[in-house]
């Protein structure tokens, strides 16, 4: 049966019809049959009120399983006290169900309509609970070390995932291409935290350093480790790690060369603004790599490093690092088009229109207008 959803304004993220003012959104069975104006529809509608809708958004980079770690991590003290807190933190602490649930929950209830999950050992737990509040979700199970890539033969997790590496000063190359390689074949996407930490560049480029003593004191470093004498993303680049299904994490420590190389590669870049404050790691340069075309994404990280899973929260945070003249449109790419193209959901996710999932957010009134 056809149900009819009336809004004030519709969003559609759609080029071919980018807003519908006195809009309506006709839905059978979940999907999508139809964004049109309001006079075109007929029968018995839902009214929305004097709302804006907009695609269902997309958190690009998230970790529910340490959502039991809210509010329990140092802030502002930098990446080595927080990672010291999270370890102890880790091994003192059991992930529980009921803080998975209550992060997504409220994810949920913030417009978030699809996670991109990283996950350890509680990946079935998680995607249960995405199922149970209804939301899509791409796990990247998470990898480090220098050991082969696992025997994936018997993973039985439900719904896309797929393997990511941490980062690249905790993985081994050979285990890093393996991972890439992987998802490659079989047209799937990839994930890494890059360029996040002060001193990353630094250790890669053989300089030494704060970050590169905490590393080898906690044994973190993959065995065999030699710096290729480059930055971290030229070095991502050189592995070949990097192309338009790689999202790249963080990104705060990076200069015009390094945004040219991302550029090129075509890989997405997922900001989390309001964890690398909370941390102390920094504040990417966004202007510069929203001025330079890179595709950007919007994740919130983890409880363990962020107030909230709120994404709006979060594009926030990153509007007002941006000139005050940037269209609404490309605030919104960040957590519609943008993710759903590098994580290869454009046919389900990322903009209203015909055949695809029936799932929206209202528009916050503060985004109307640039304050």
């Amino acid at each position: 049966m056809t149900e009819a959803y009336r809004a004030a304004r519709i969003l559609t993220m759609n080029p071919g019809c980018p807003e519908i003012v006195d809009g309506c959104i006709l839905v059978d069975g979940g999907r999508i049959v139809a964004v049109a104006p309001w006079k075109e529809a007929s029968g018995p509608c839902r009214n929305l009120g004097d709302v804006t809708l907009v695609p269902g958004l997309i958190n690009a980079h998230a970790h529910l399983e340490l959502s039991h770690l809210a509010g329990r991590l140092s802030a502002g003290q930098g990446f080595e006290a927080w990672a010291d807190g999270l370890f102890a933190a880790l091994r003192a602490q059991r992930v529980c169900r009921a803080d998975v649930e209550g992060a997504a929950a409220a994810a949920r209830n913030s417009g978030t309509c699809f996670i991109a999950d990283v996950v350890g050992r509680e990946a079935v737990m998680v995607r249960s609970v995405l199922e149970a509040e209804g939301m899509g979700g791409h796990l990247f199970r998470e990898l480090s070390g220098w050991r082969g890539l696992p025997d994936f033969s018997a993973a039985d997790w439900r719904g896309p995932w797929s393997p990511s590496v941490h980062a690249l000063y905790s993985t081994a190359p050979a285990l890093a291409r393996e991972a890439k390689g992987w998802c490659v074949s079989r047209d799937l996407p990839f994930s890494l935290h890059l360029a996040e930490v002060p001193g990353e560049n630094e250790l890669f480029q053989g300089r030494g350093g704060e970050f590169a003593e905490f590393l080898r004191a906690r044994r973190i470093l993959p065995k065999g480790f030699v710096p290729p004498g480059m930055s971290a993303v030229a070095y991502a680049s050189e592995l070949g790690l990097l192309d338009g299904r790689t999202l790249a994490v963080h990104c705060v420590h990076v200069d015009e060369t390094d945004i040219g190389i991302l550029v090129r590669s075509g890989a997405g870049i997922c900001l989390c603004p309001r964890s690398n404050e909370r941390i102390g790691v920094g504040e990417a340069p966004v202007a510069a790599l929203h001025a330079a075309g890179v595709t950007l994404c919007l994740g919130t990280d983890s409880l363990a490093s962020n107030d909230d899973l709120n994404l709006w929260a979060e594009l926030r945070t990153v509007r007002a690092l941006l000139p005050t003249d940037i269209p609404l449109w490309d605030l919104l790419a960040m957590v519609t088009t943008h993710p759903a193209k590098v994580l290869g959901l454009g046919g389900e996710y990322g903009s209203l229109e015909a055949g695809k999932r029936a799932v929206w957010a209202v528009l916050p009134p503060d985004f109307f207008v640039r304050s």
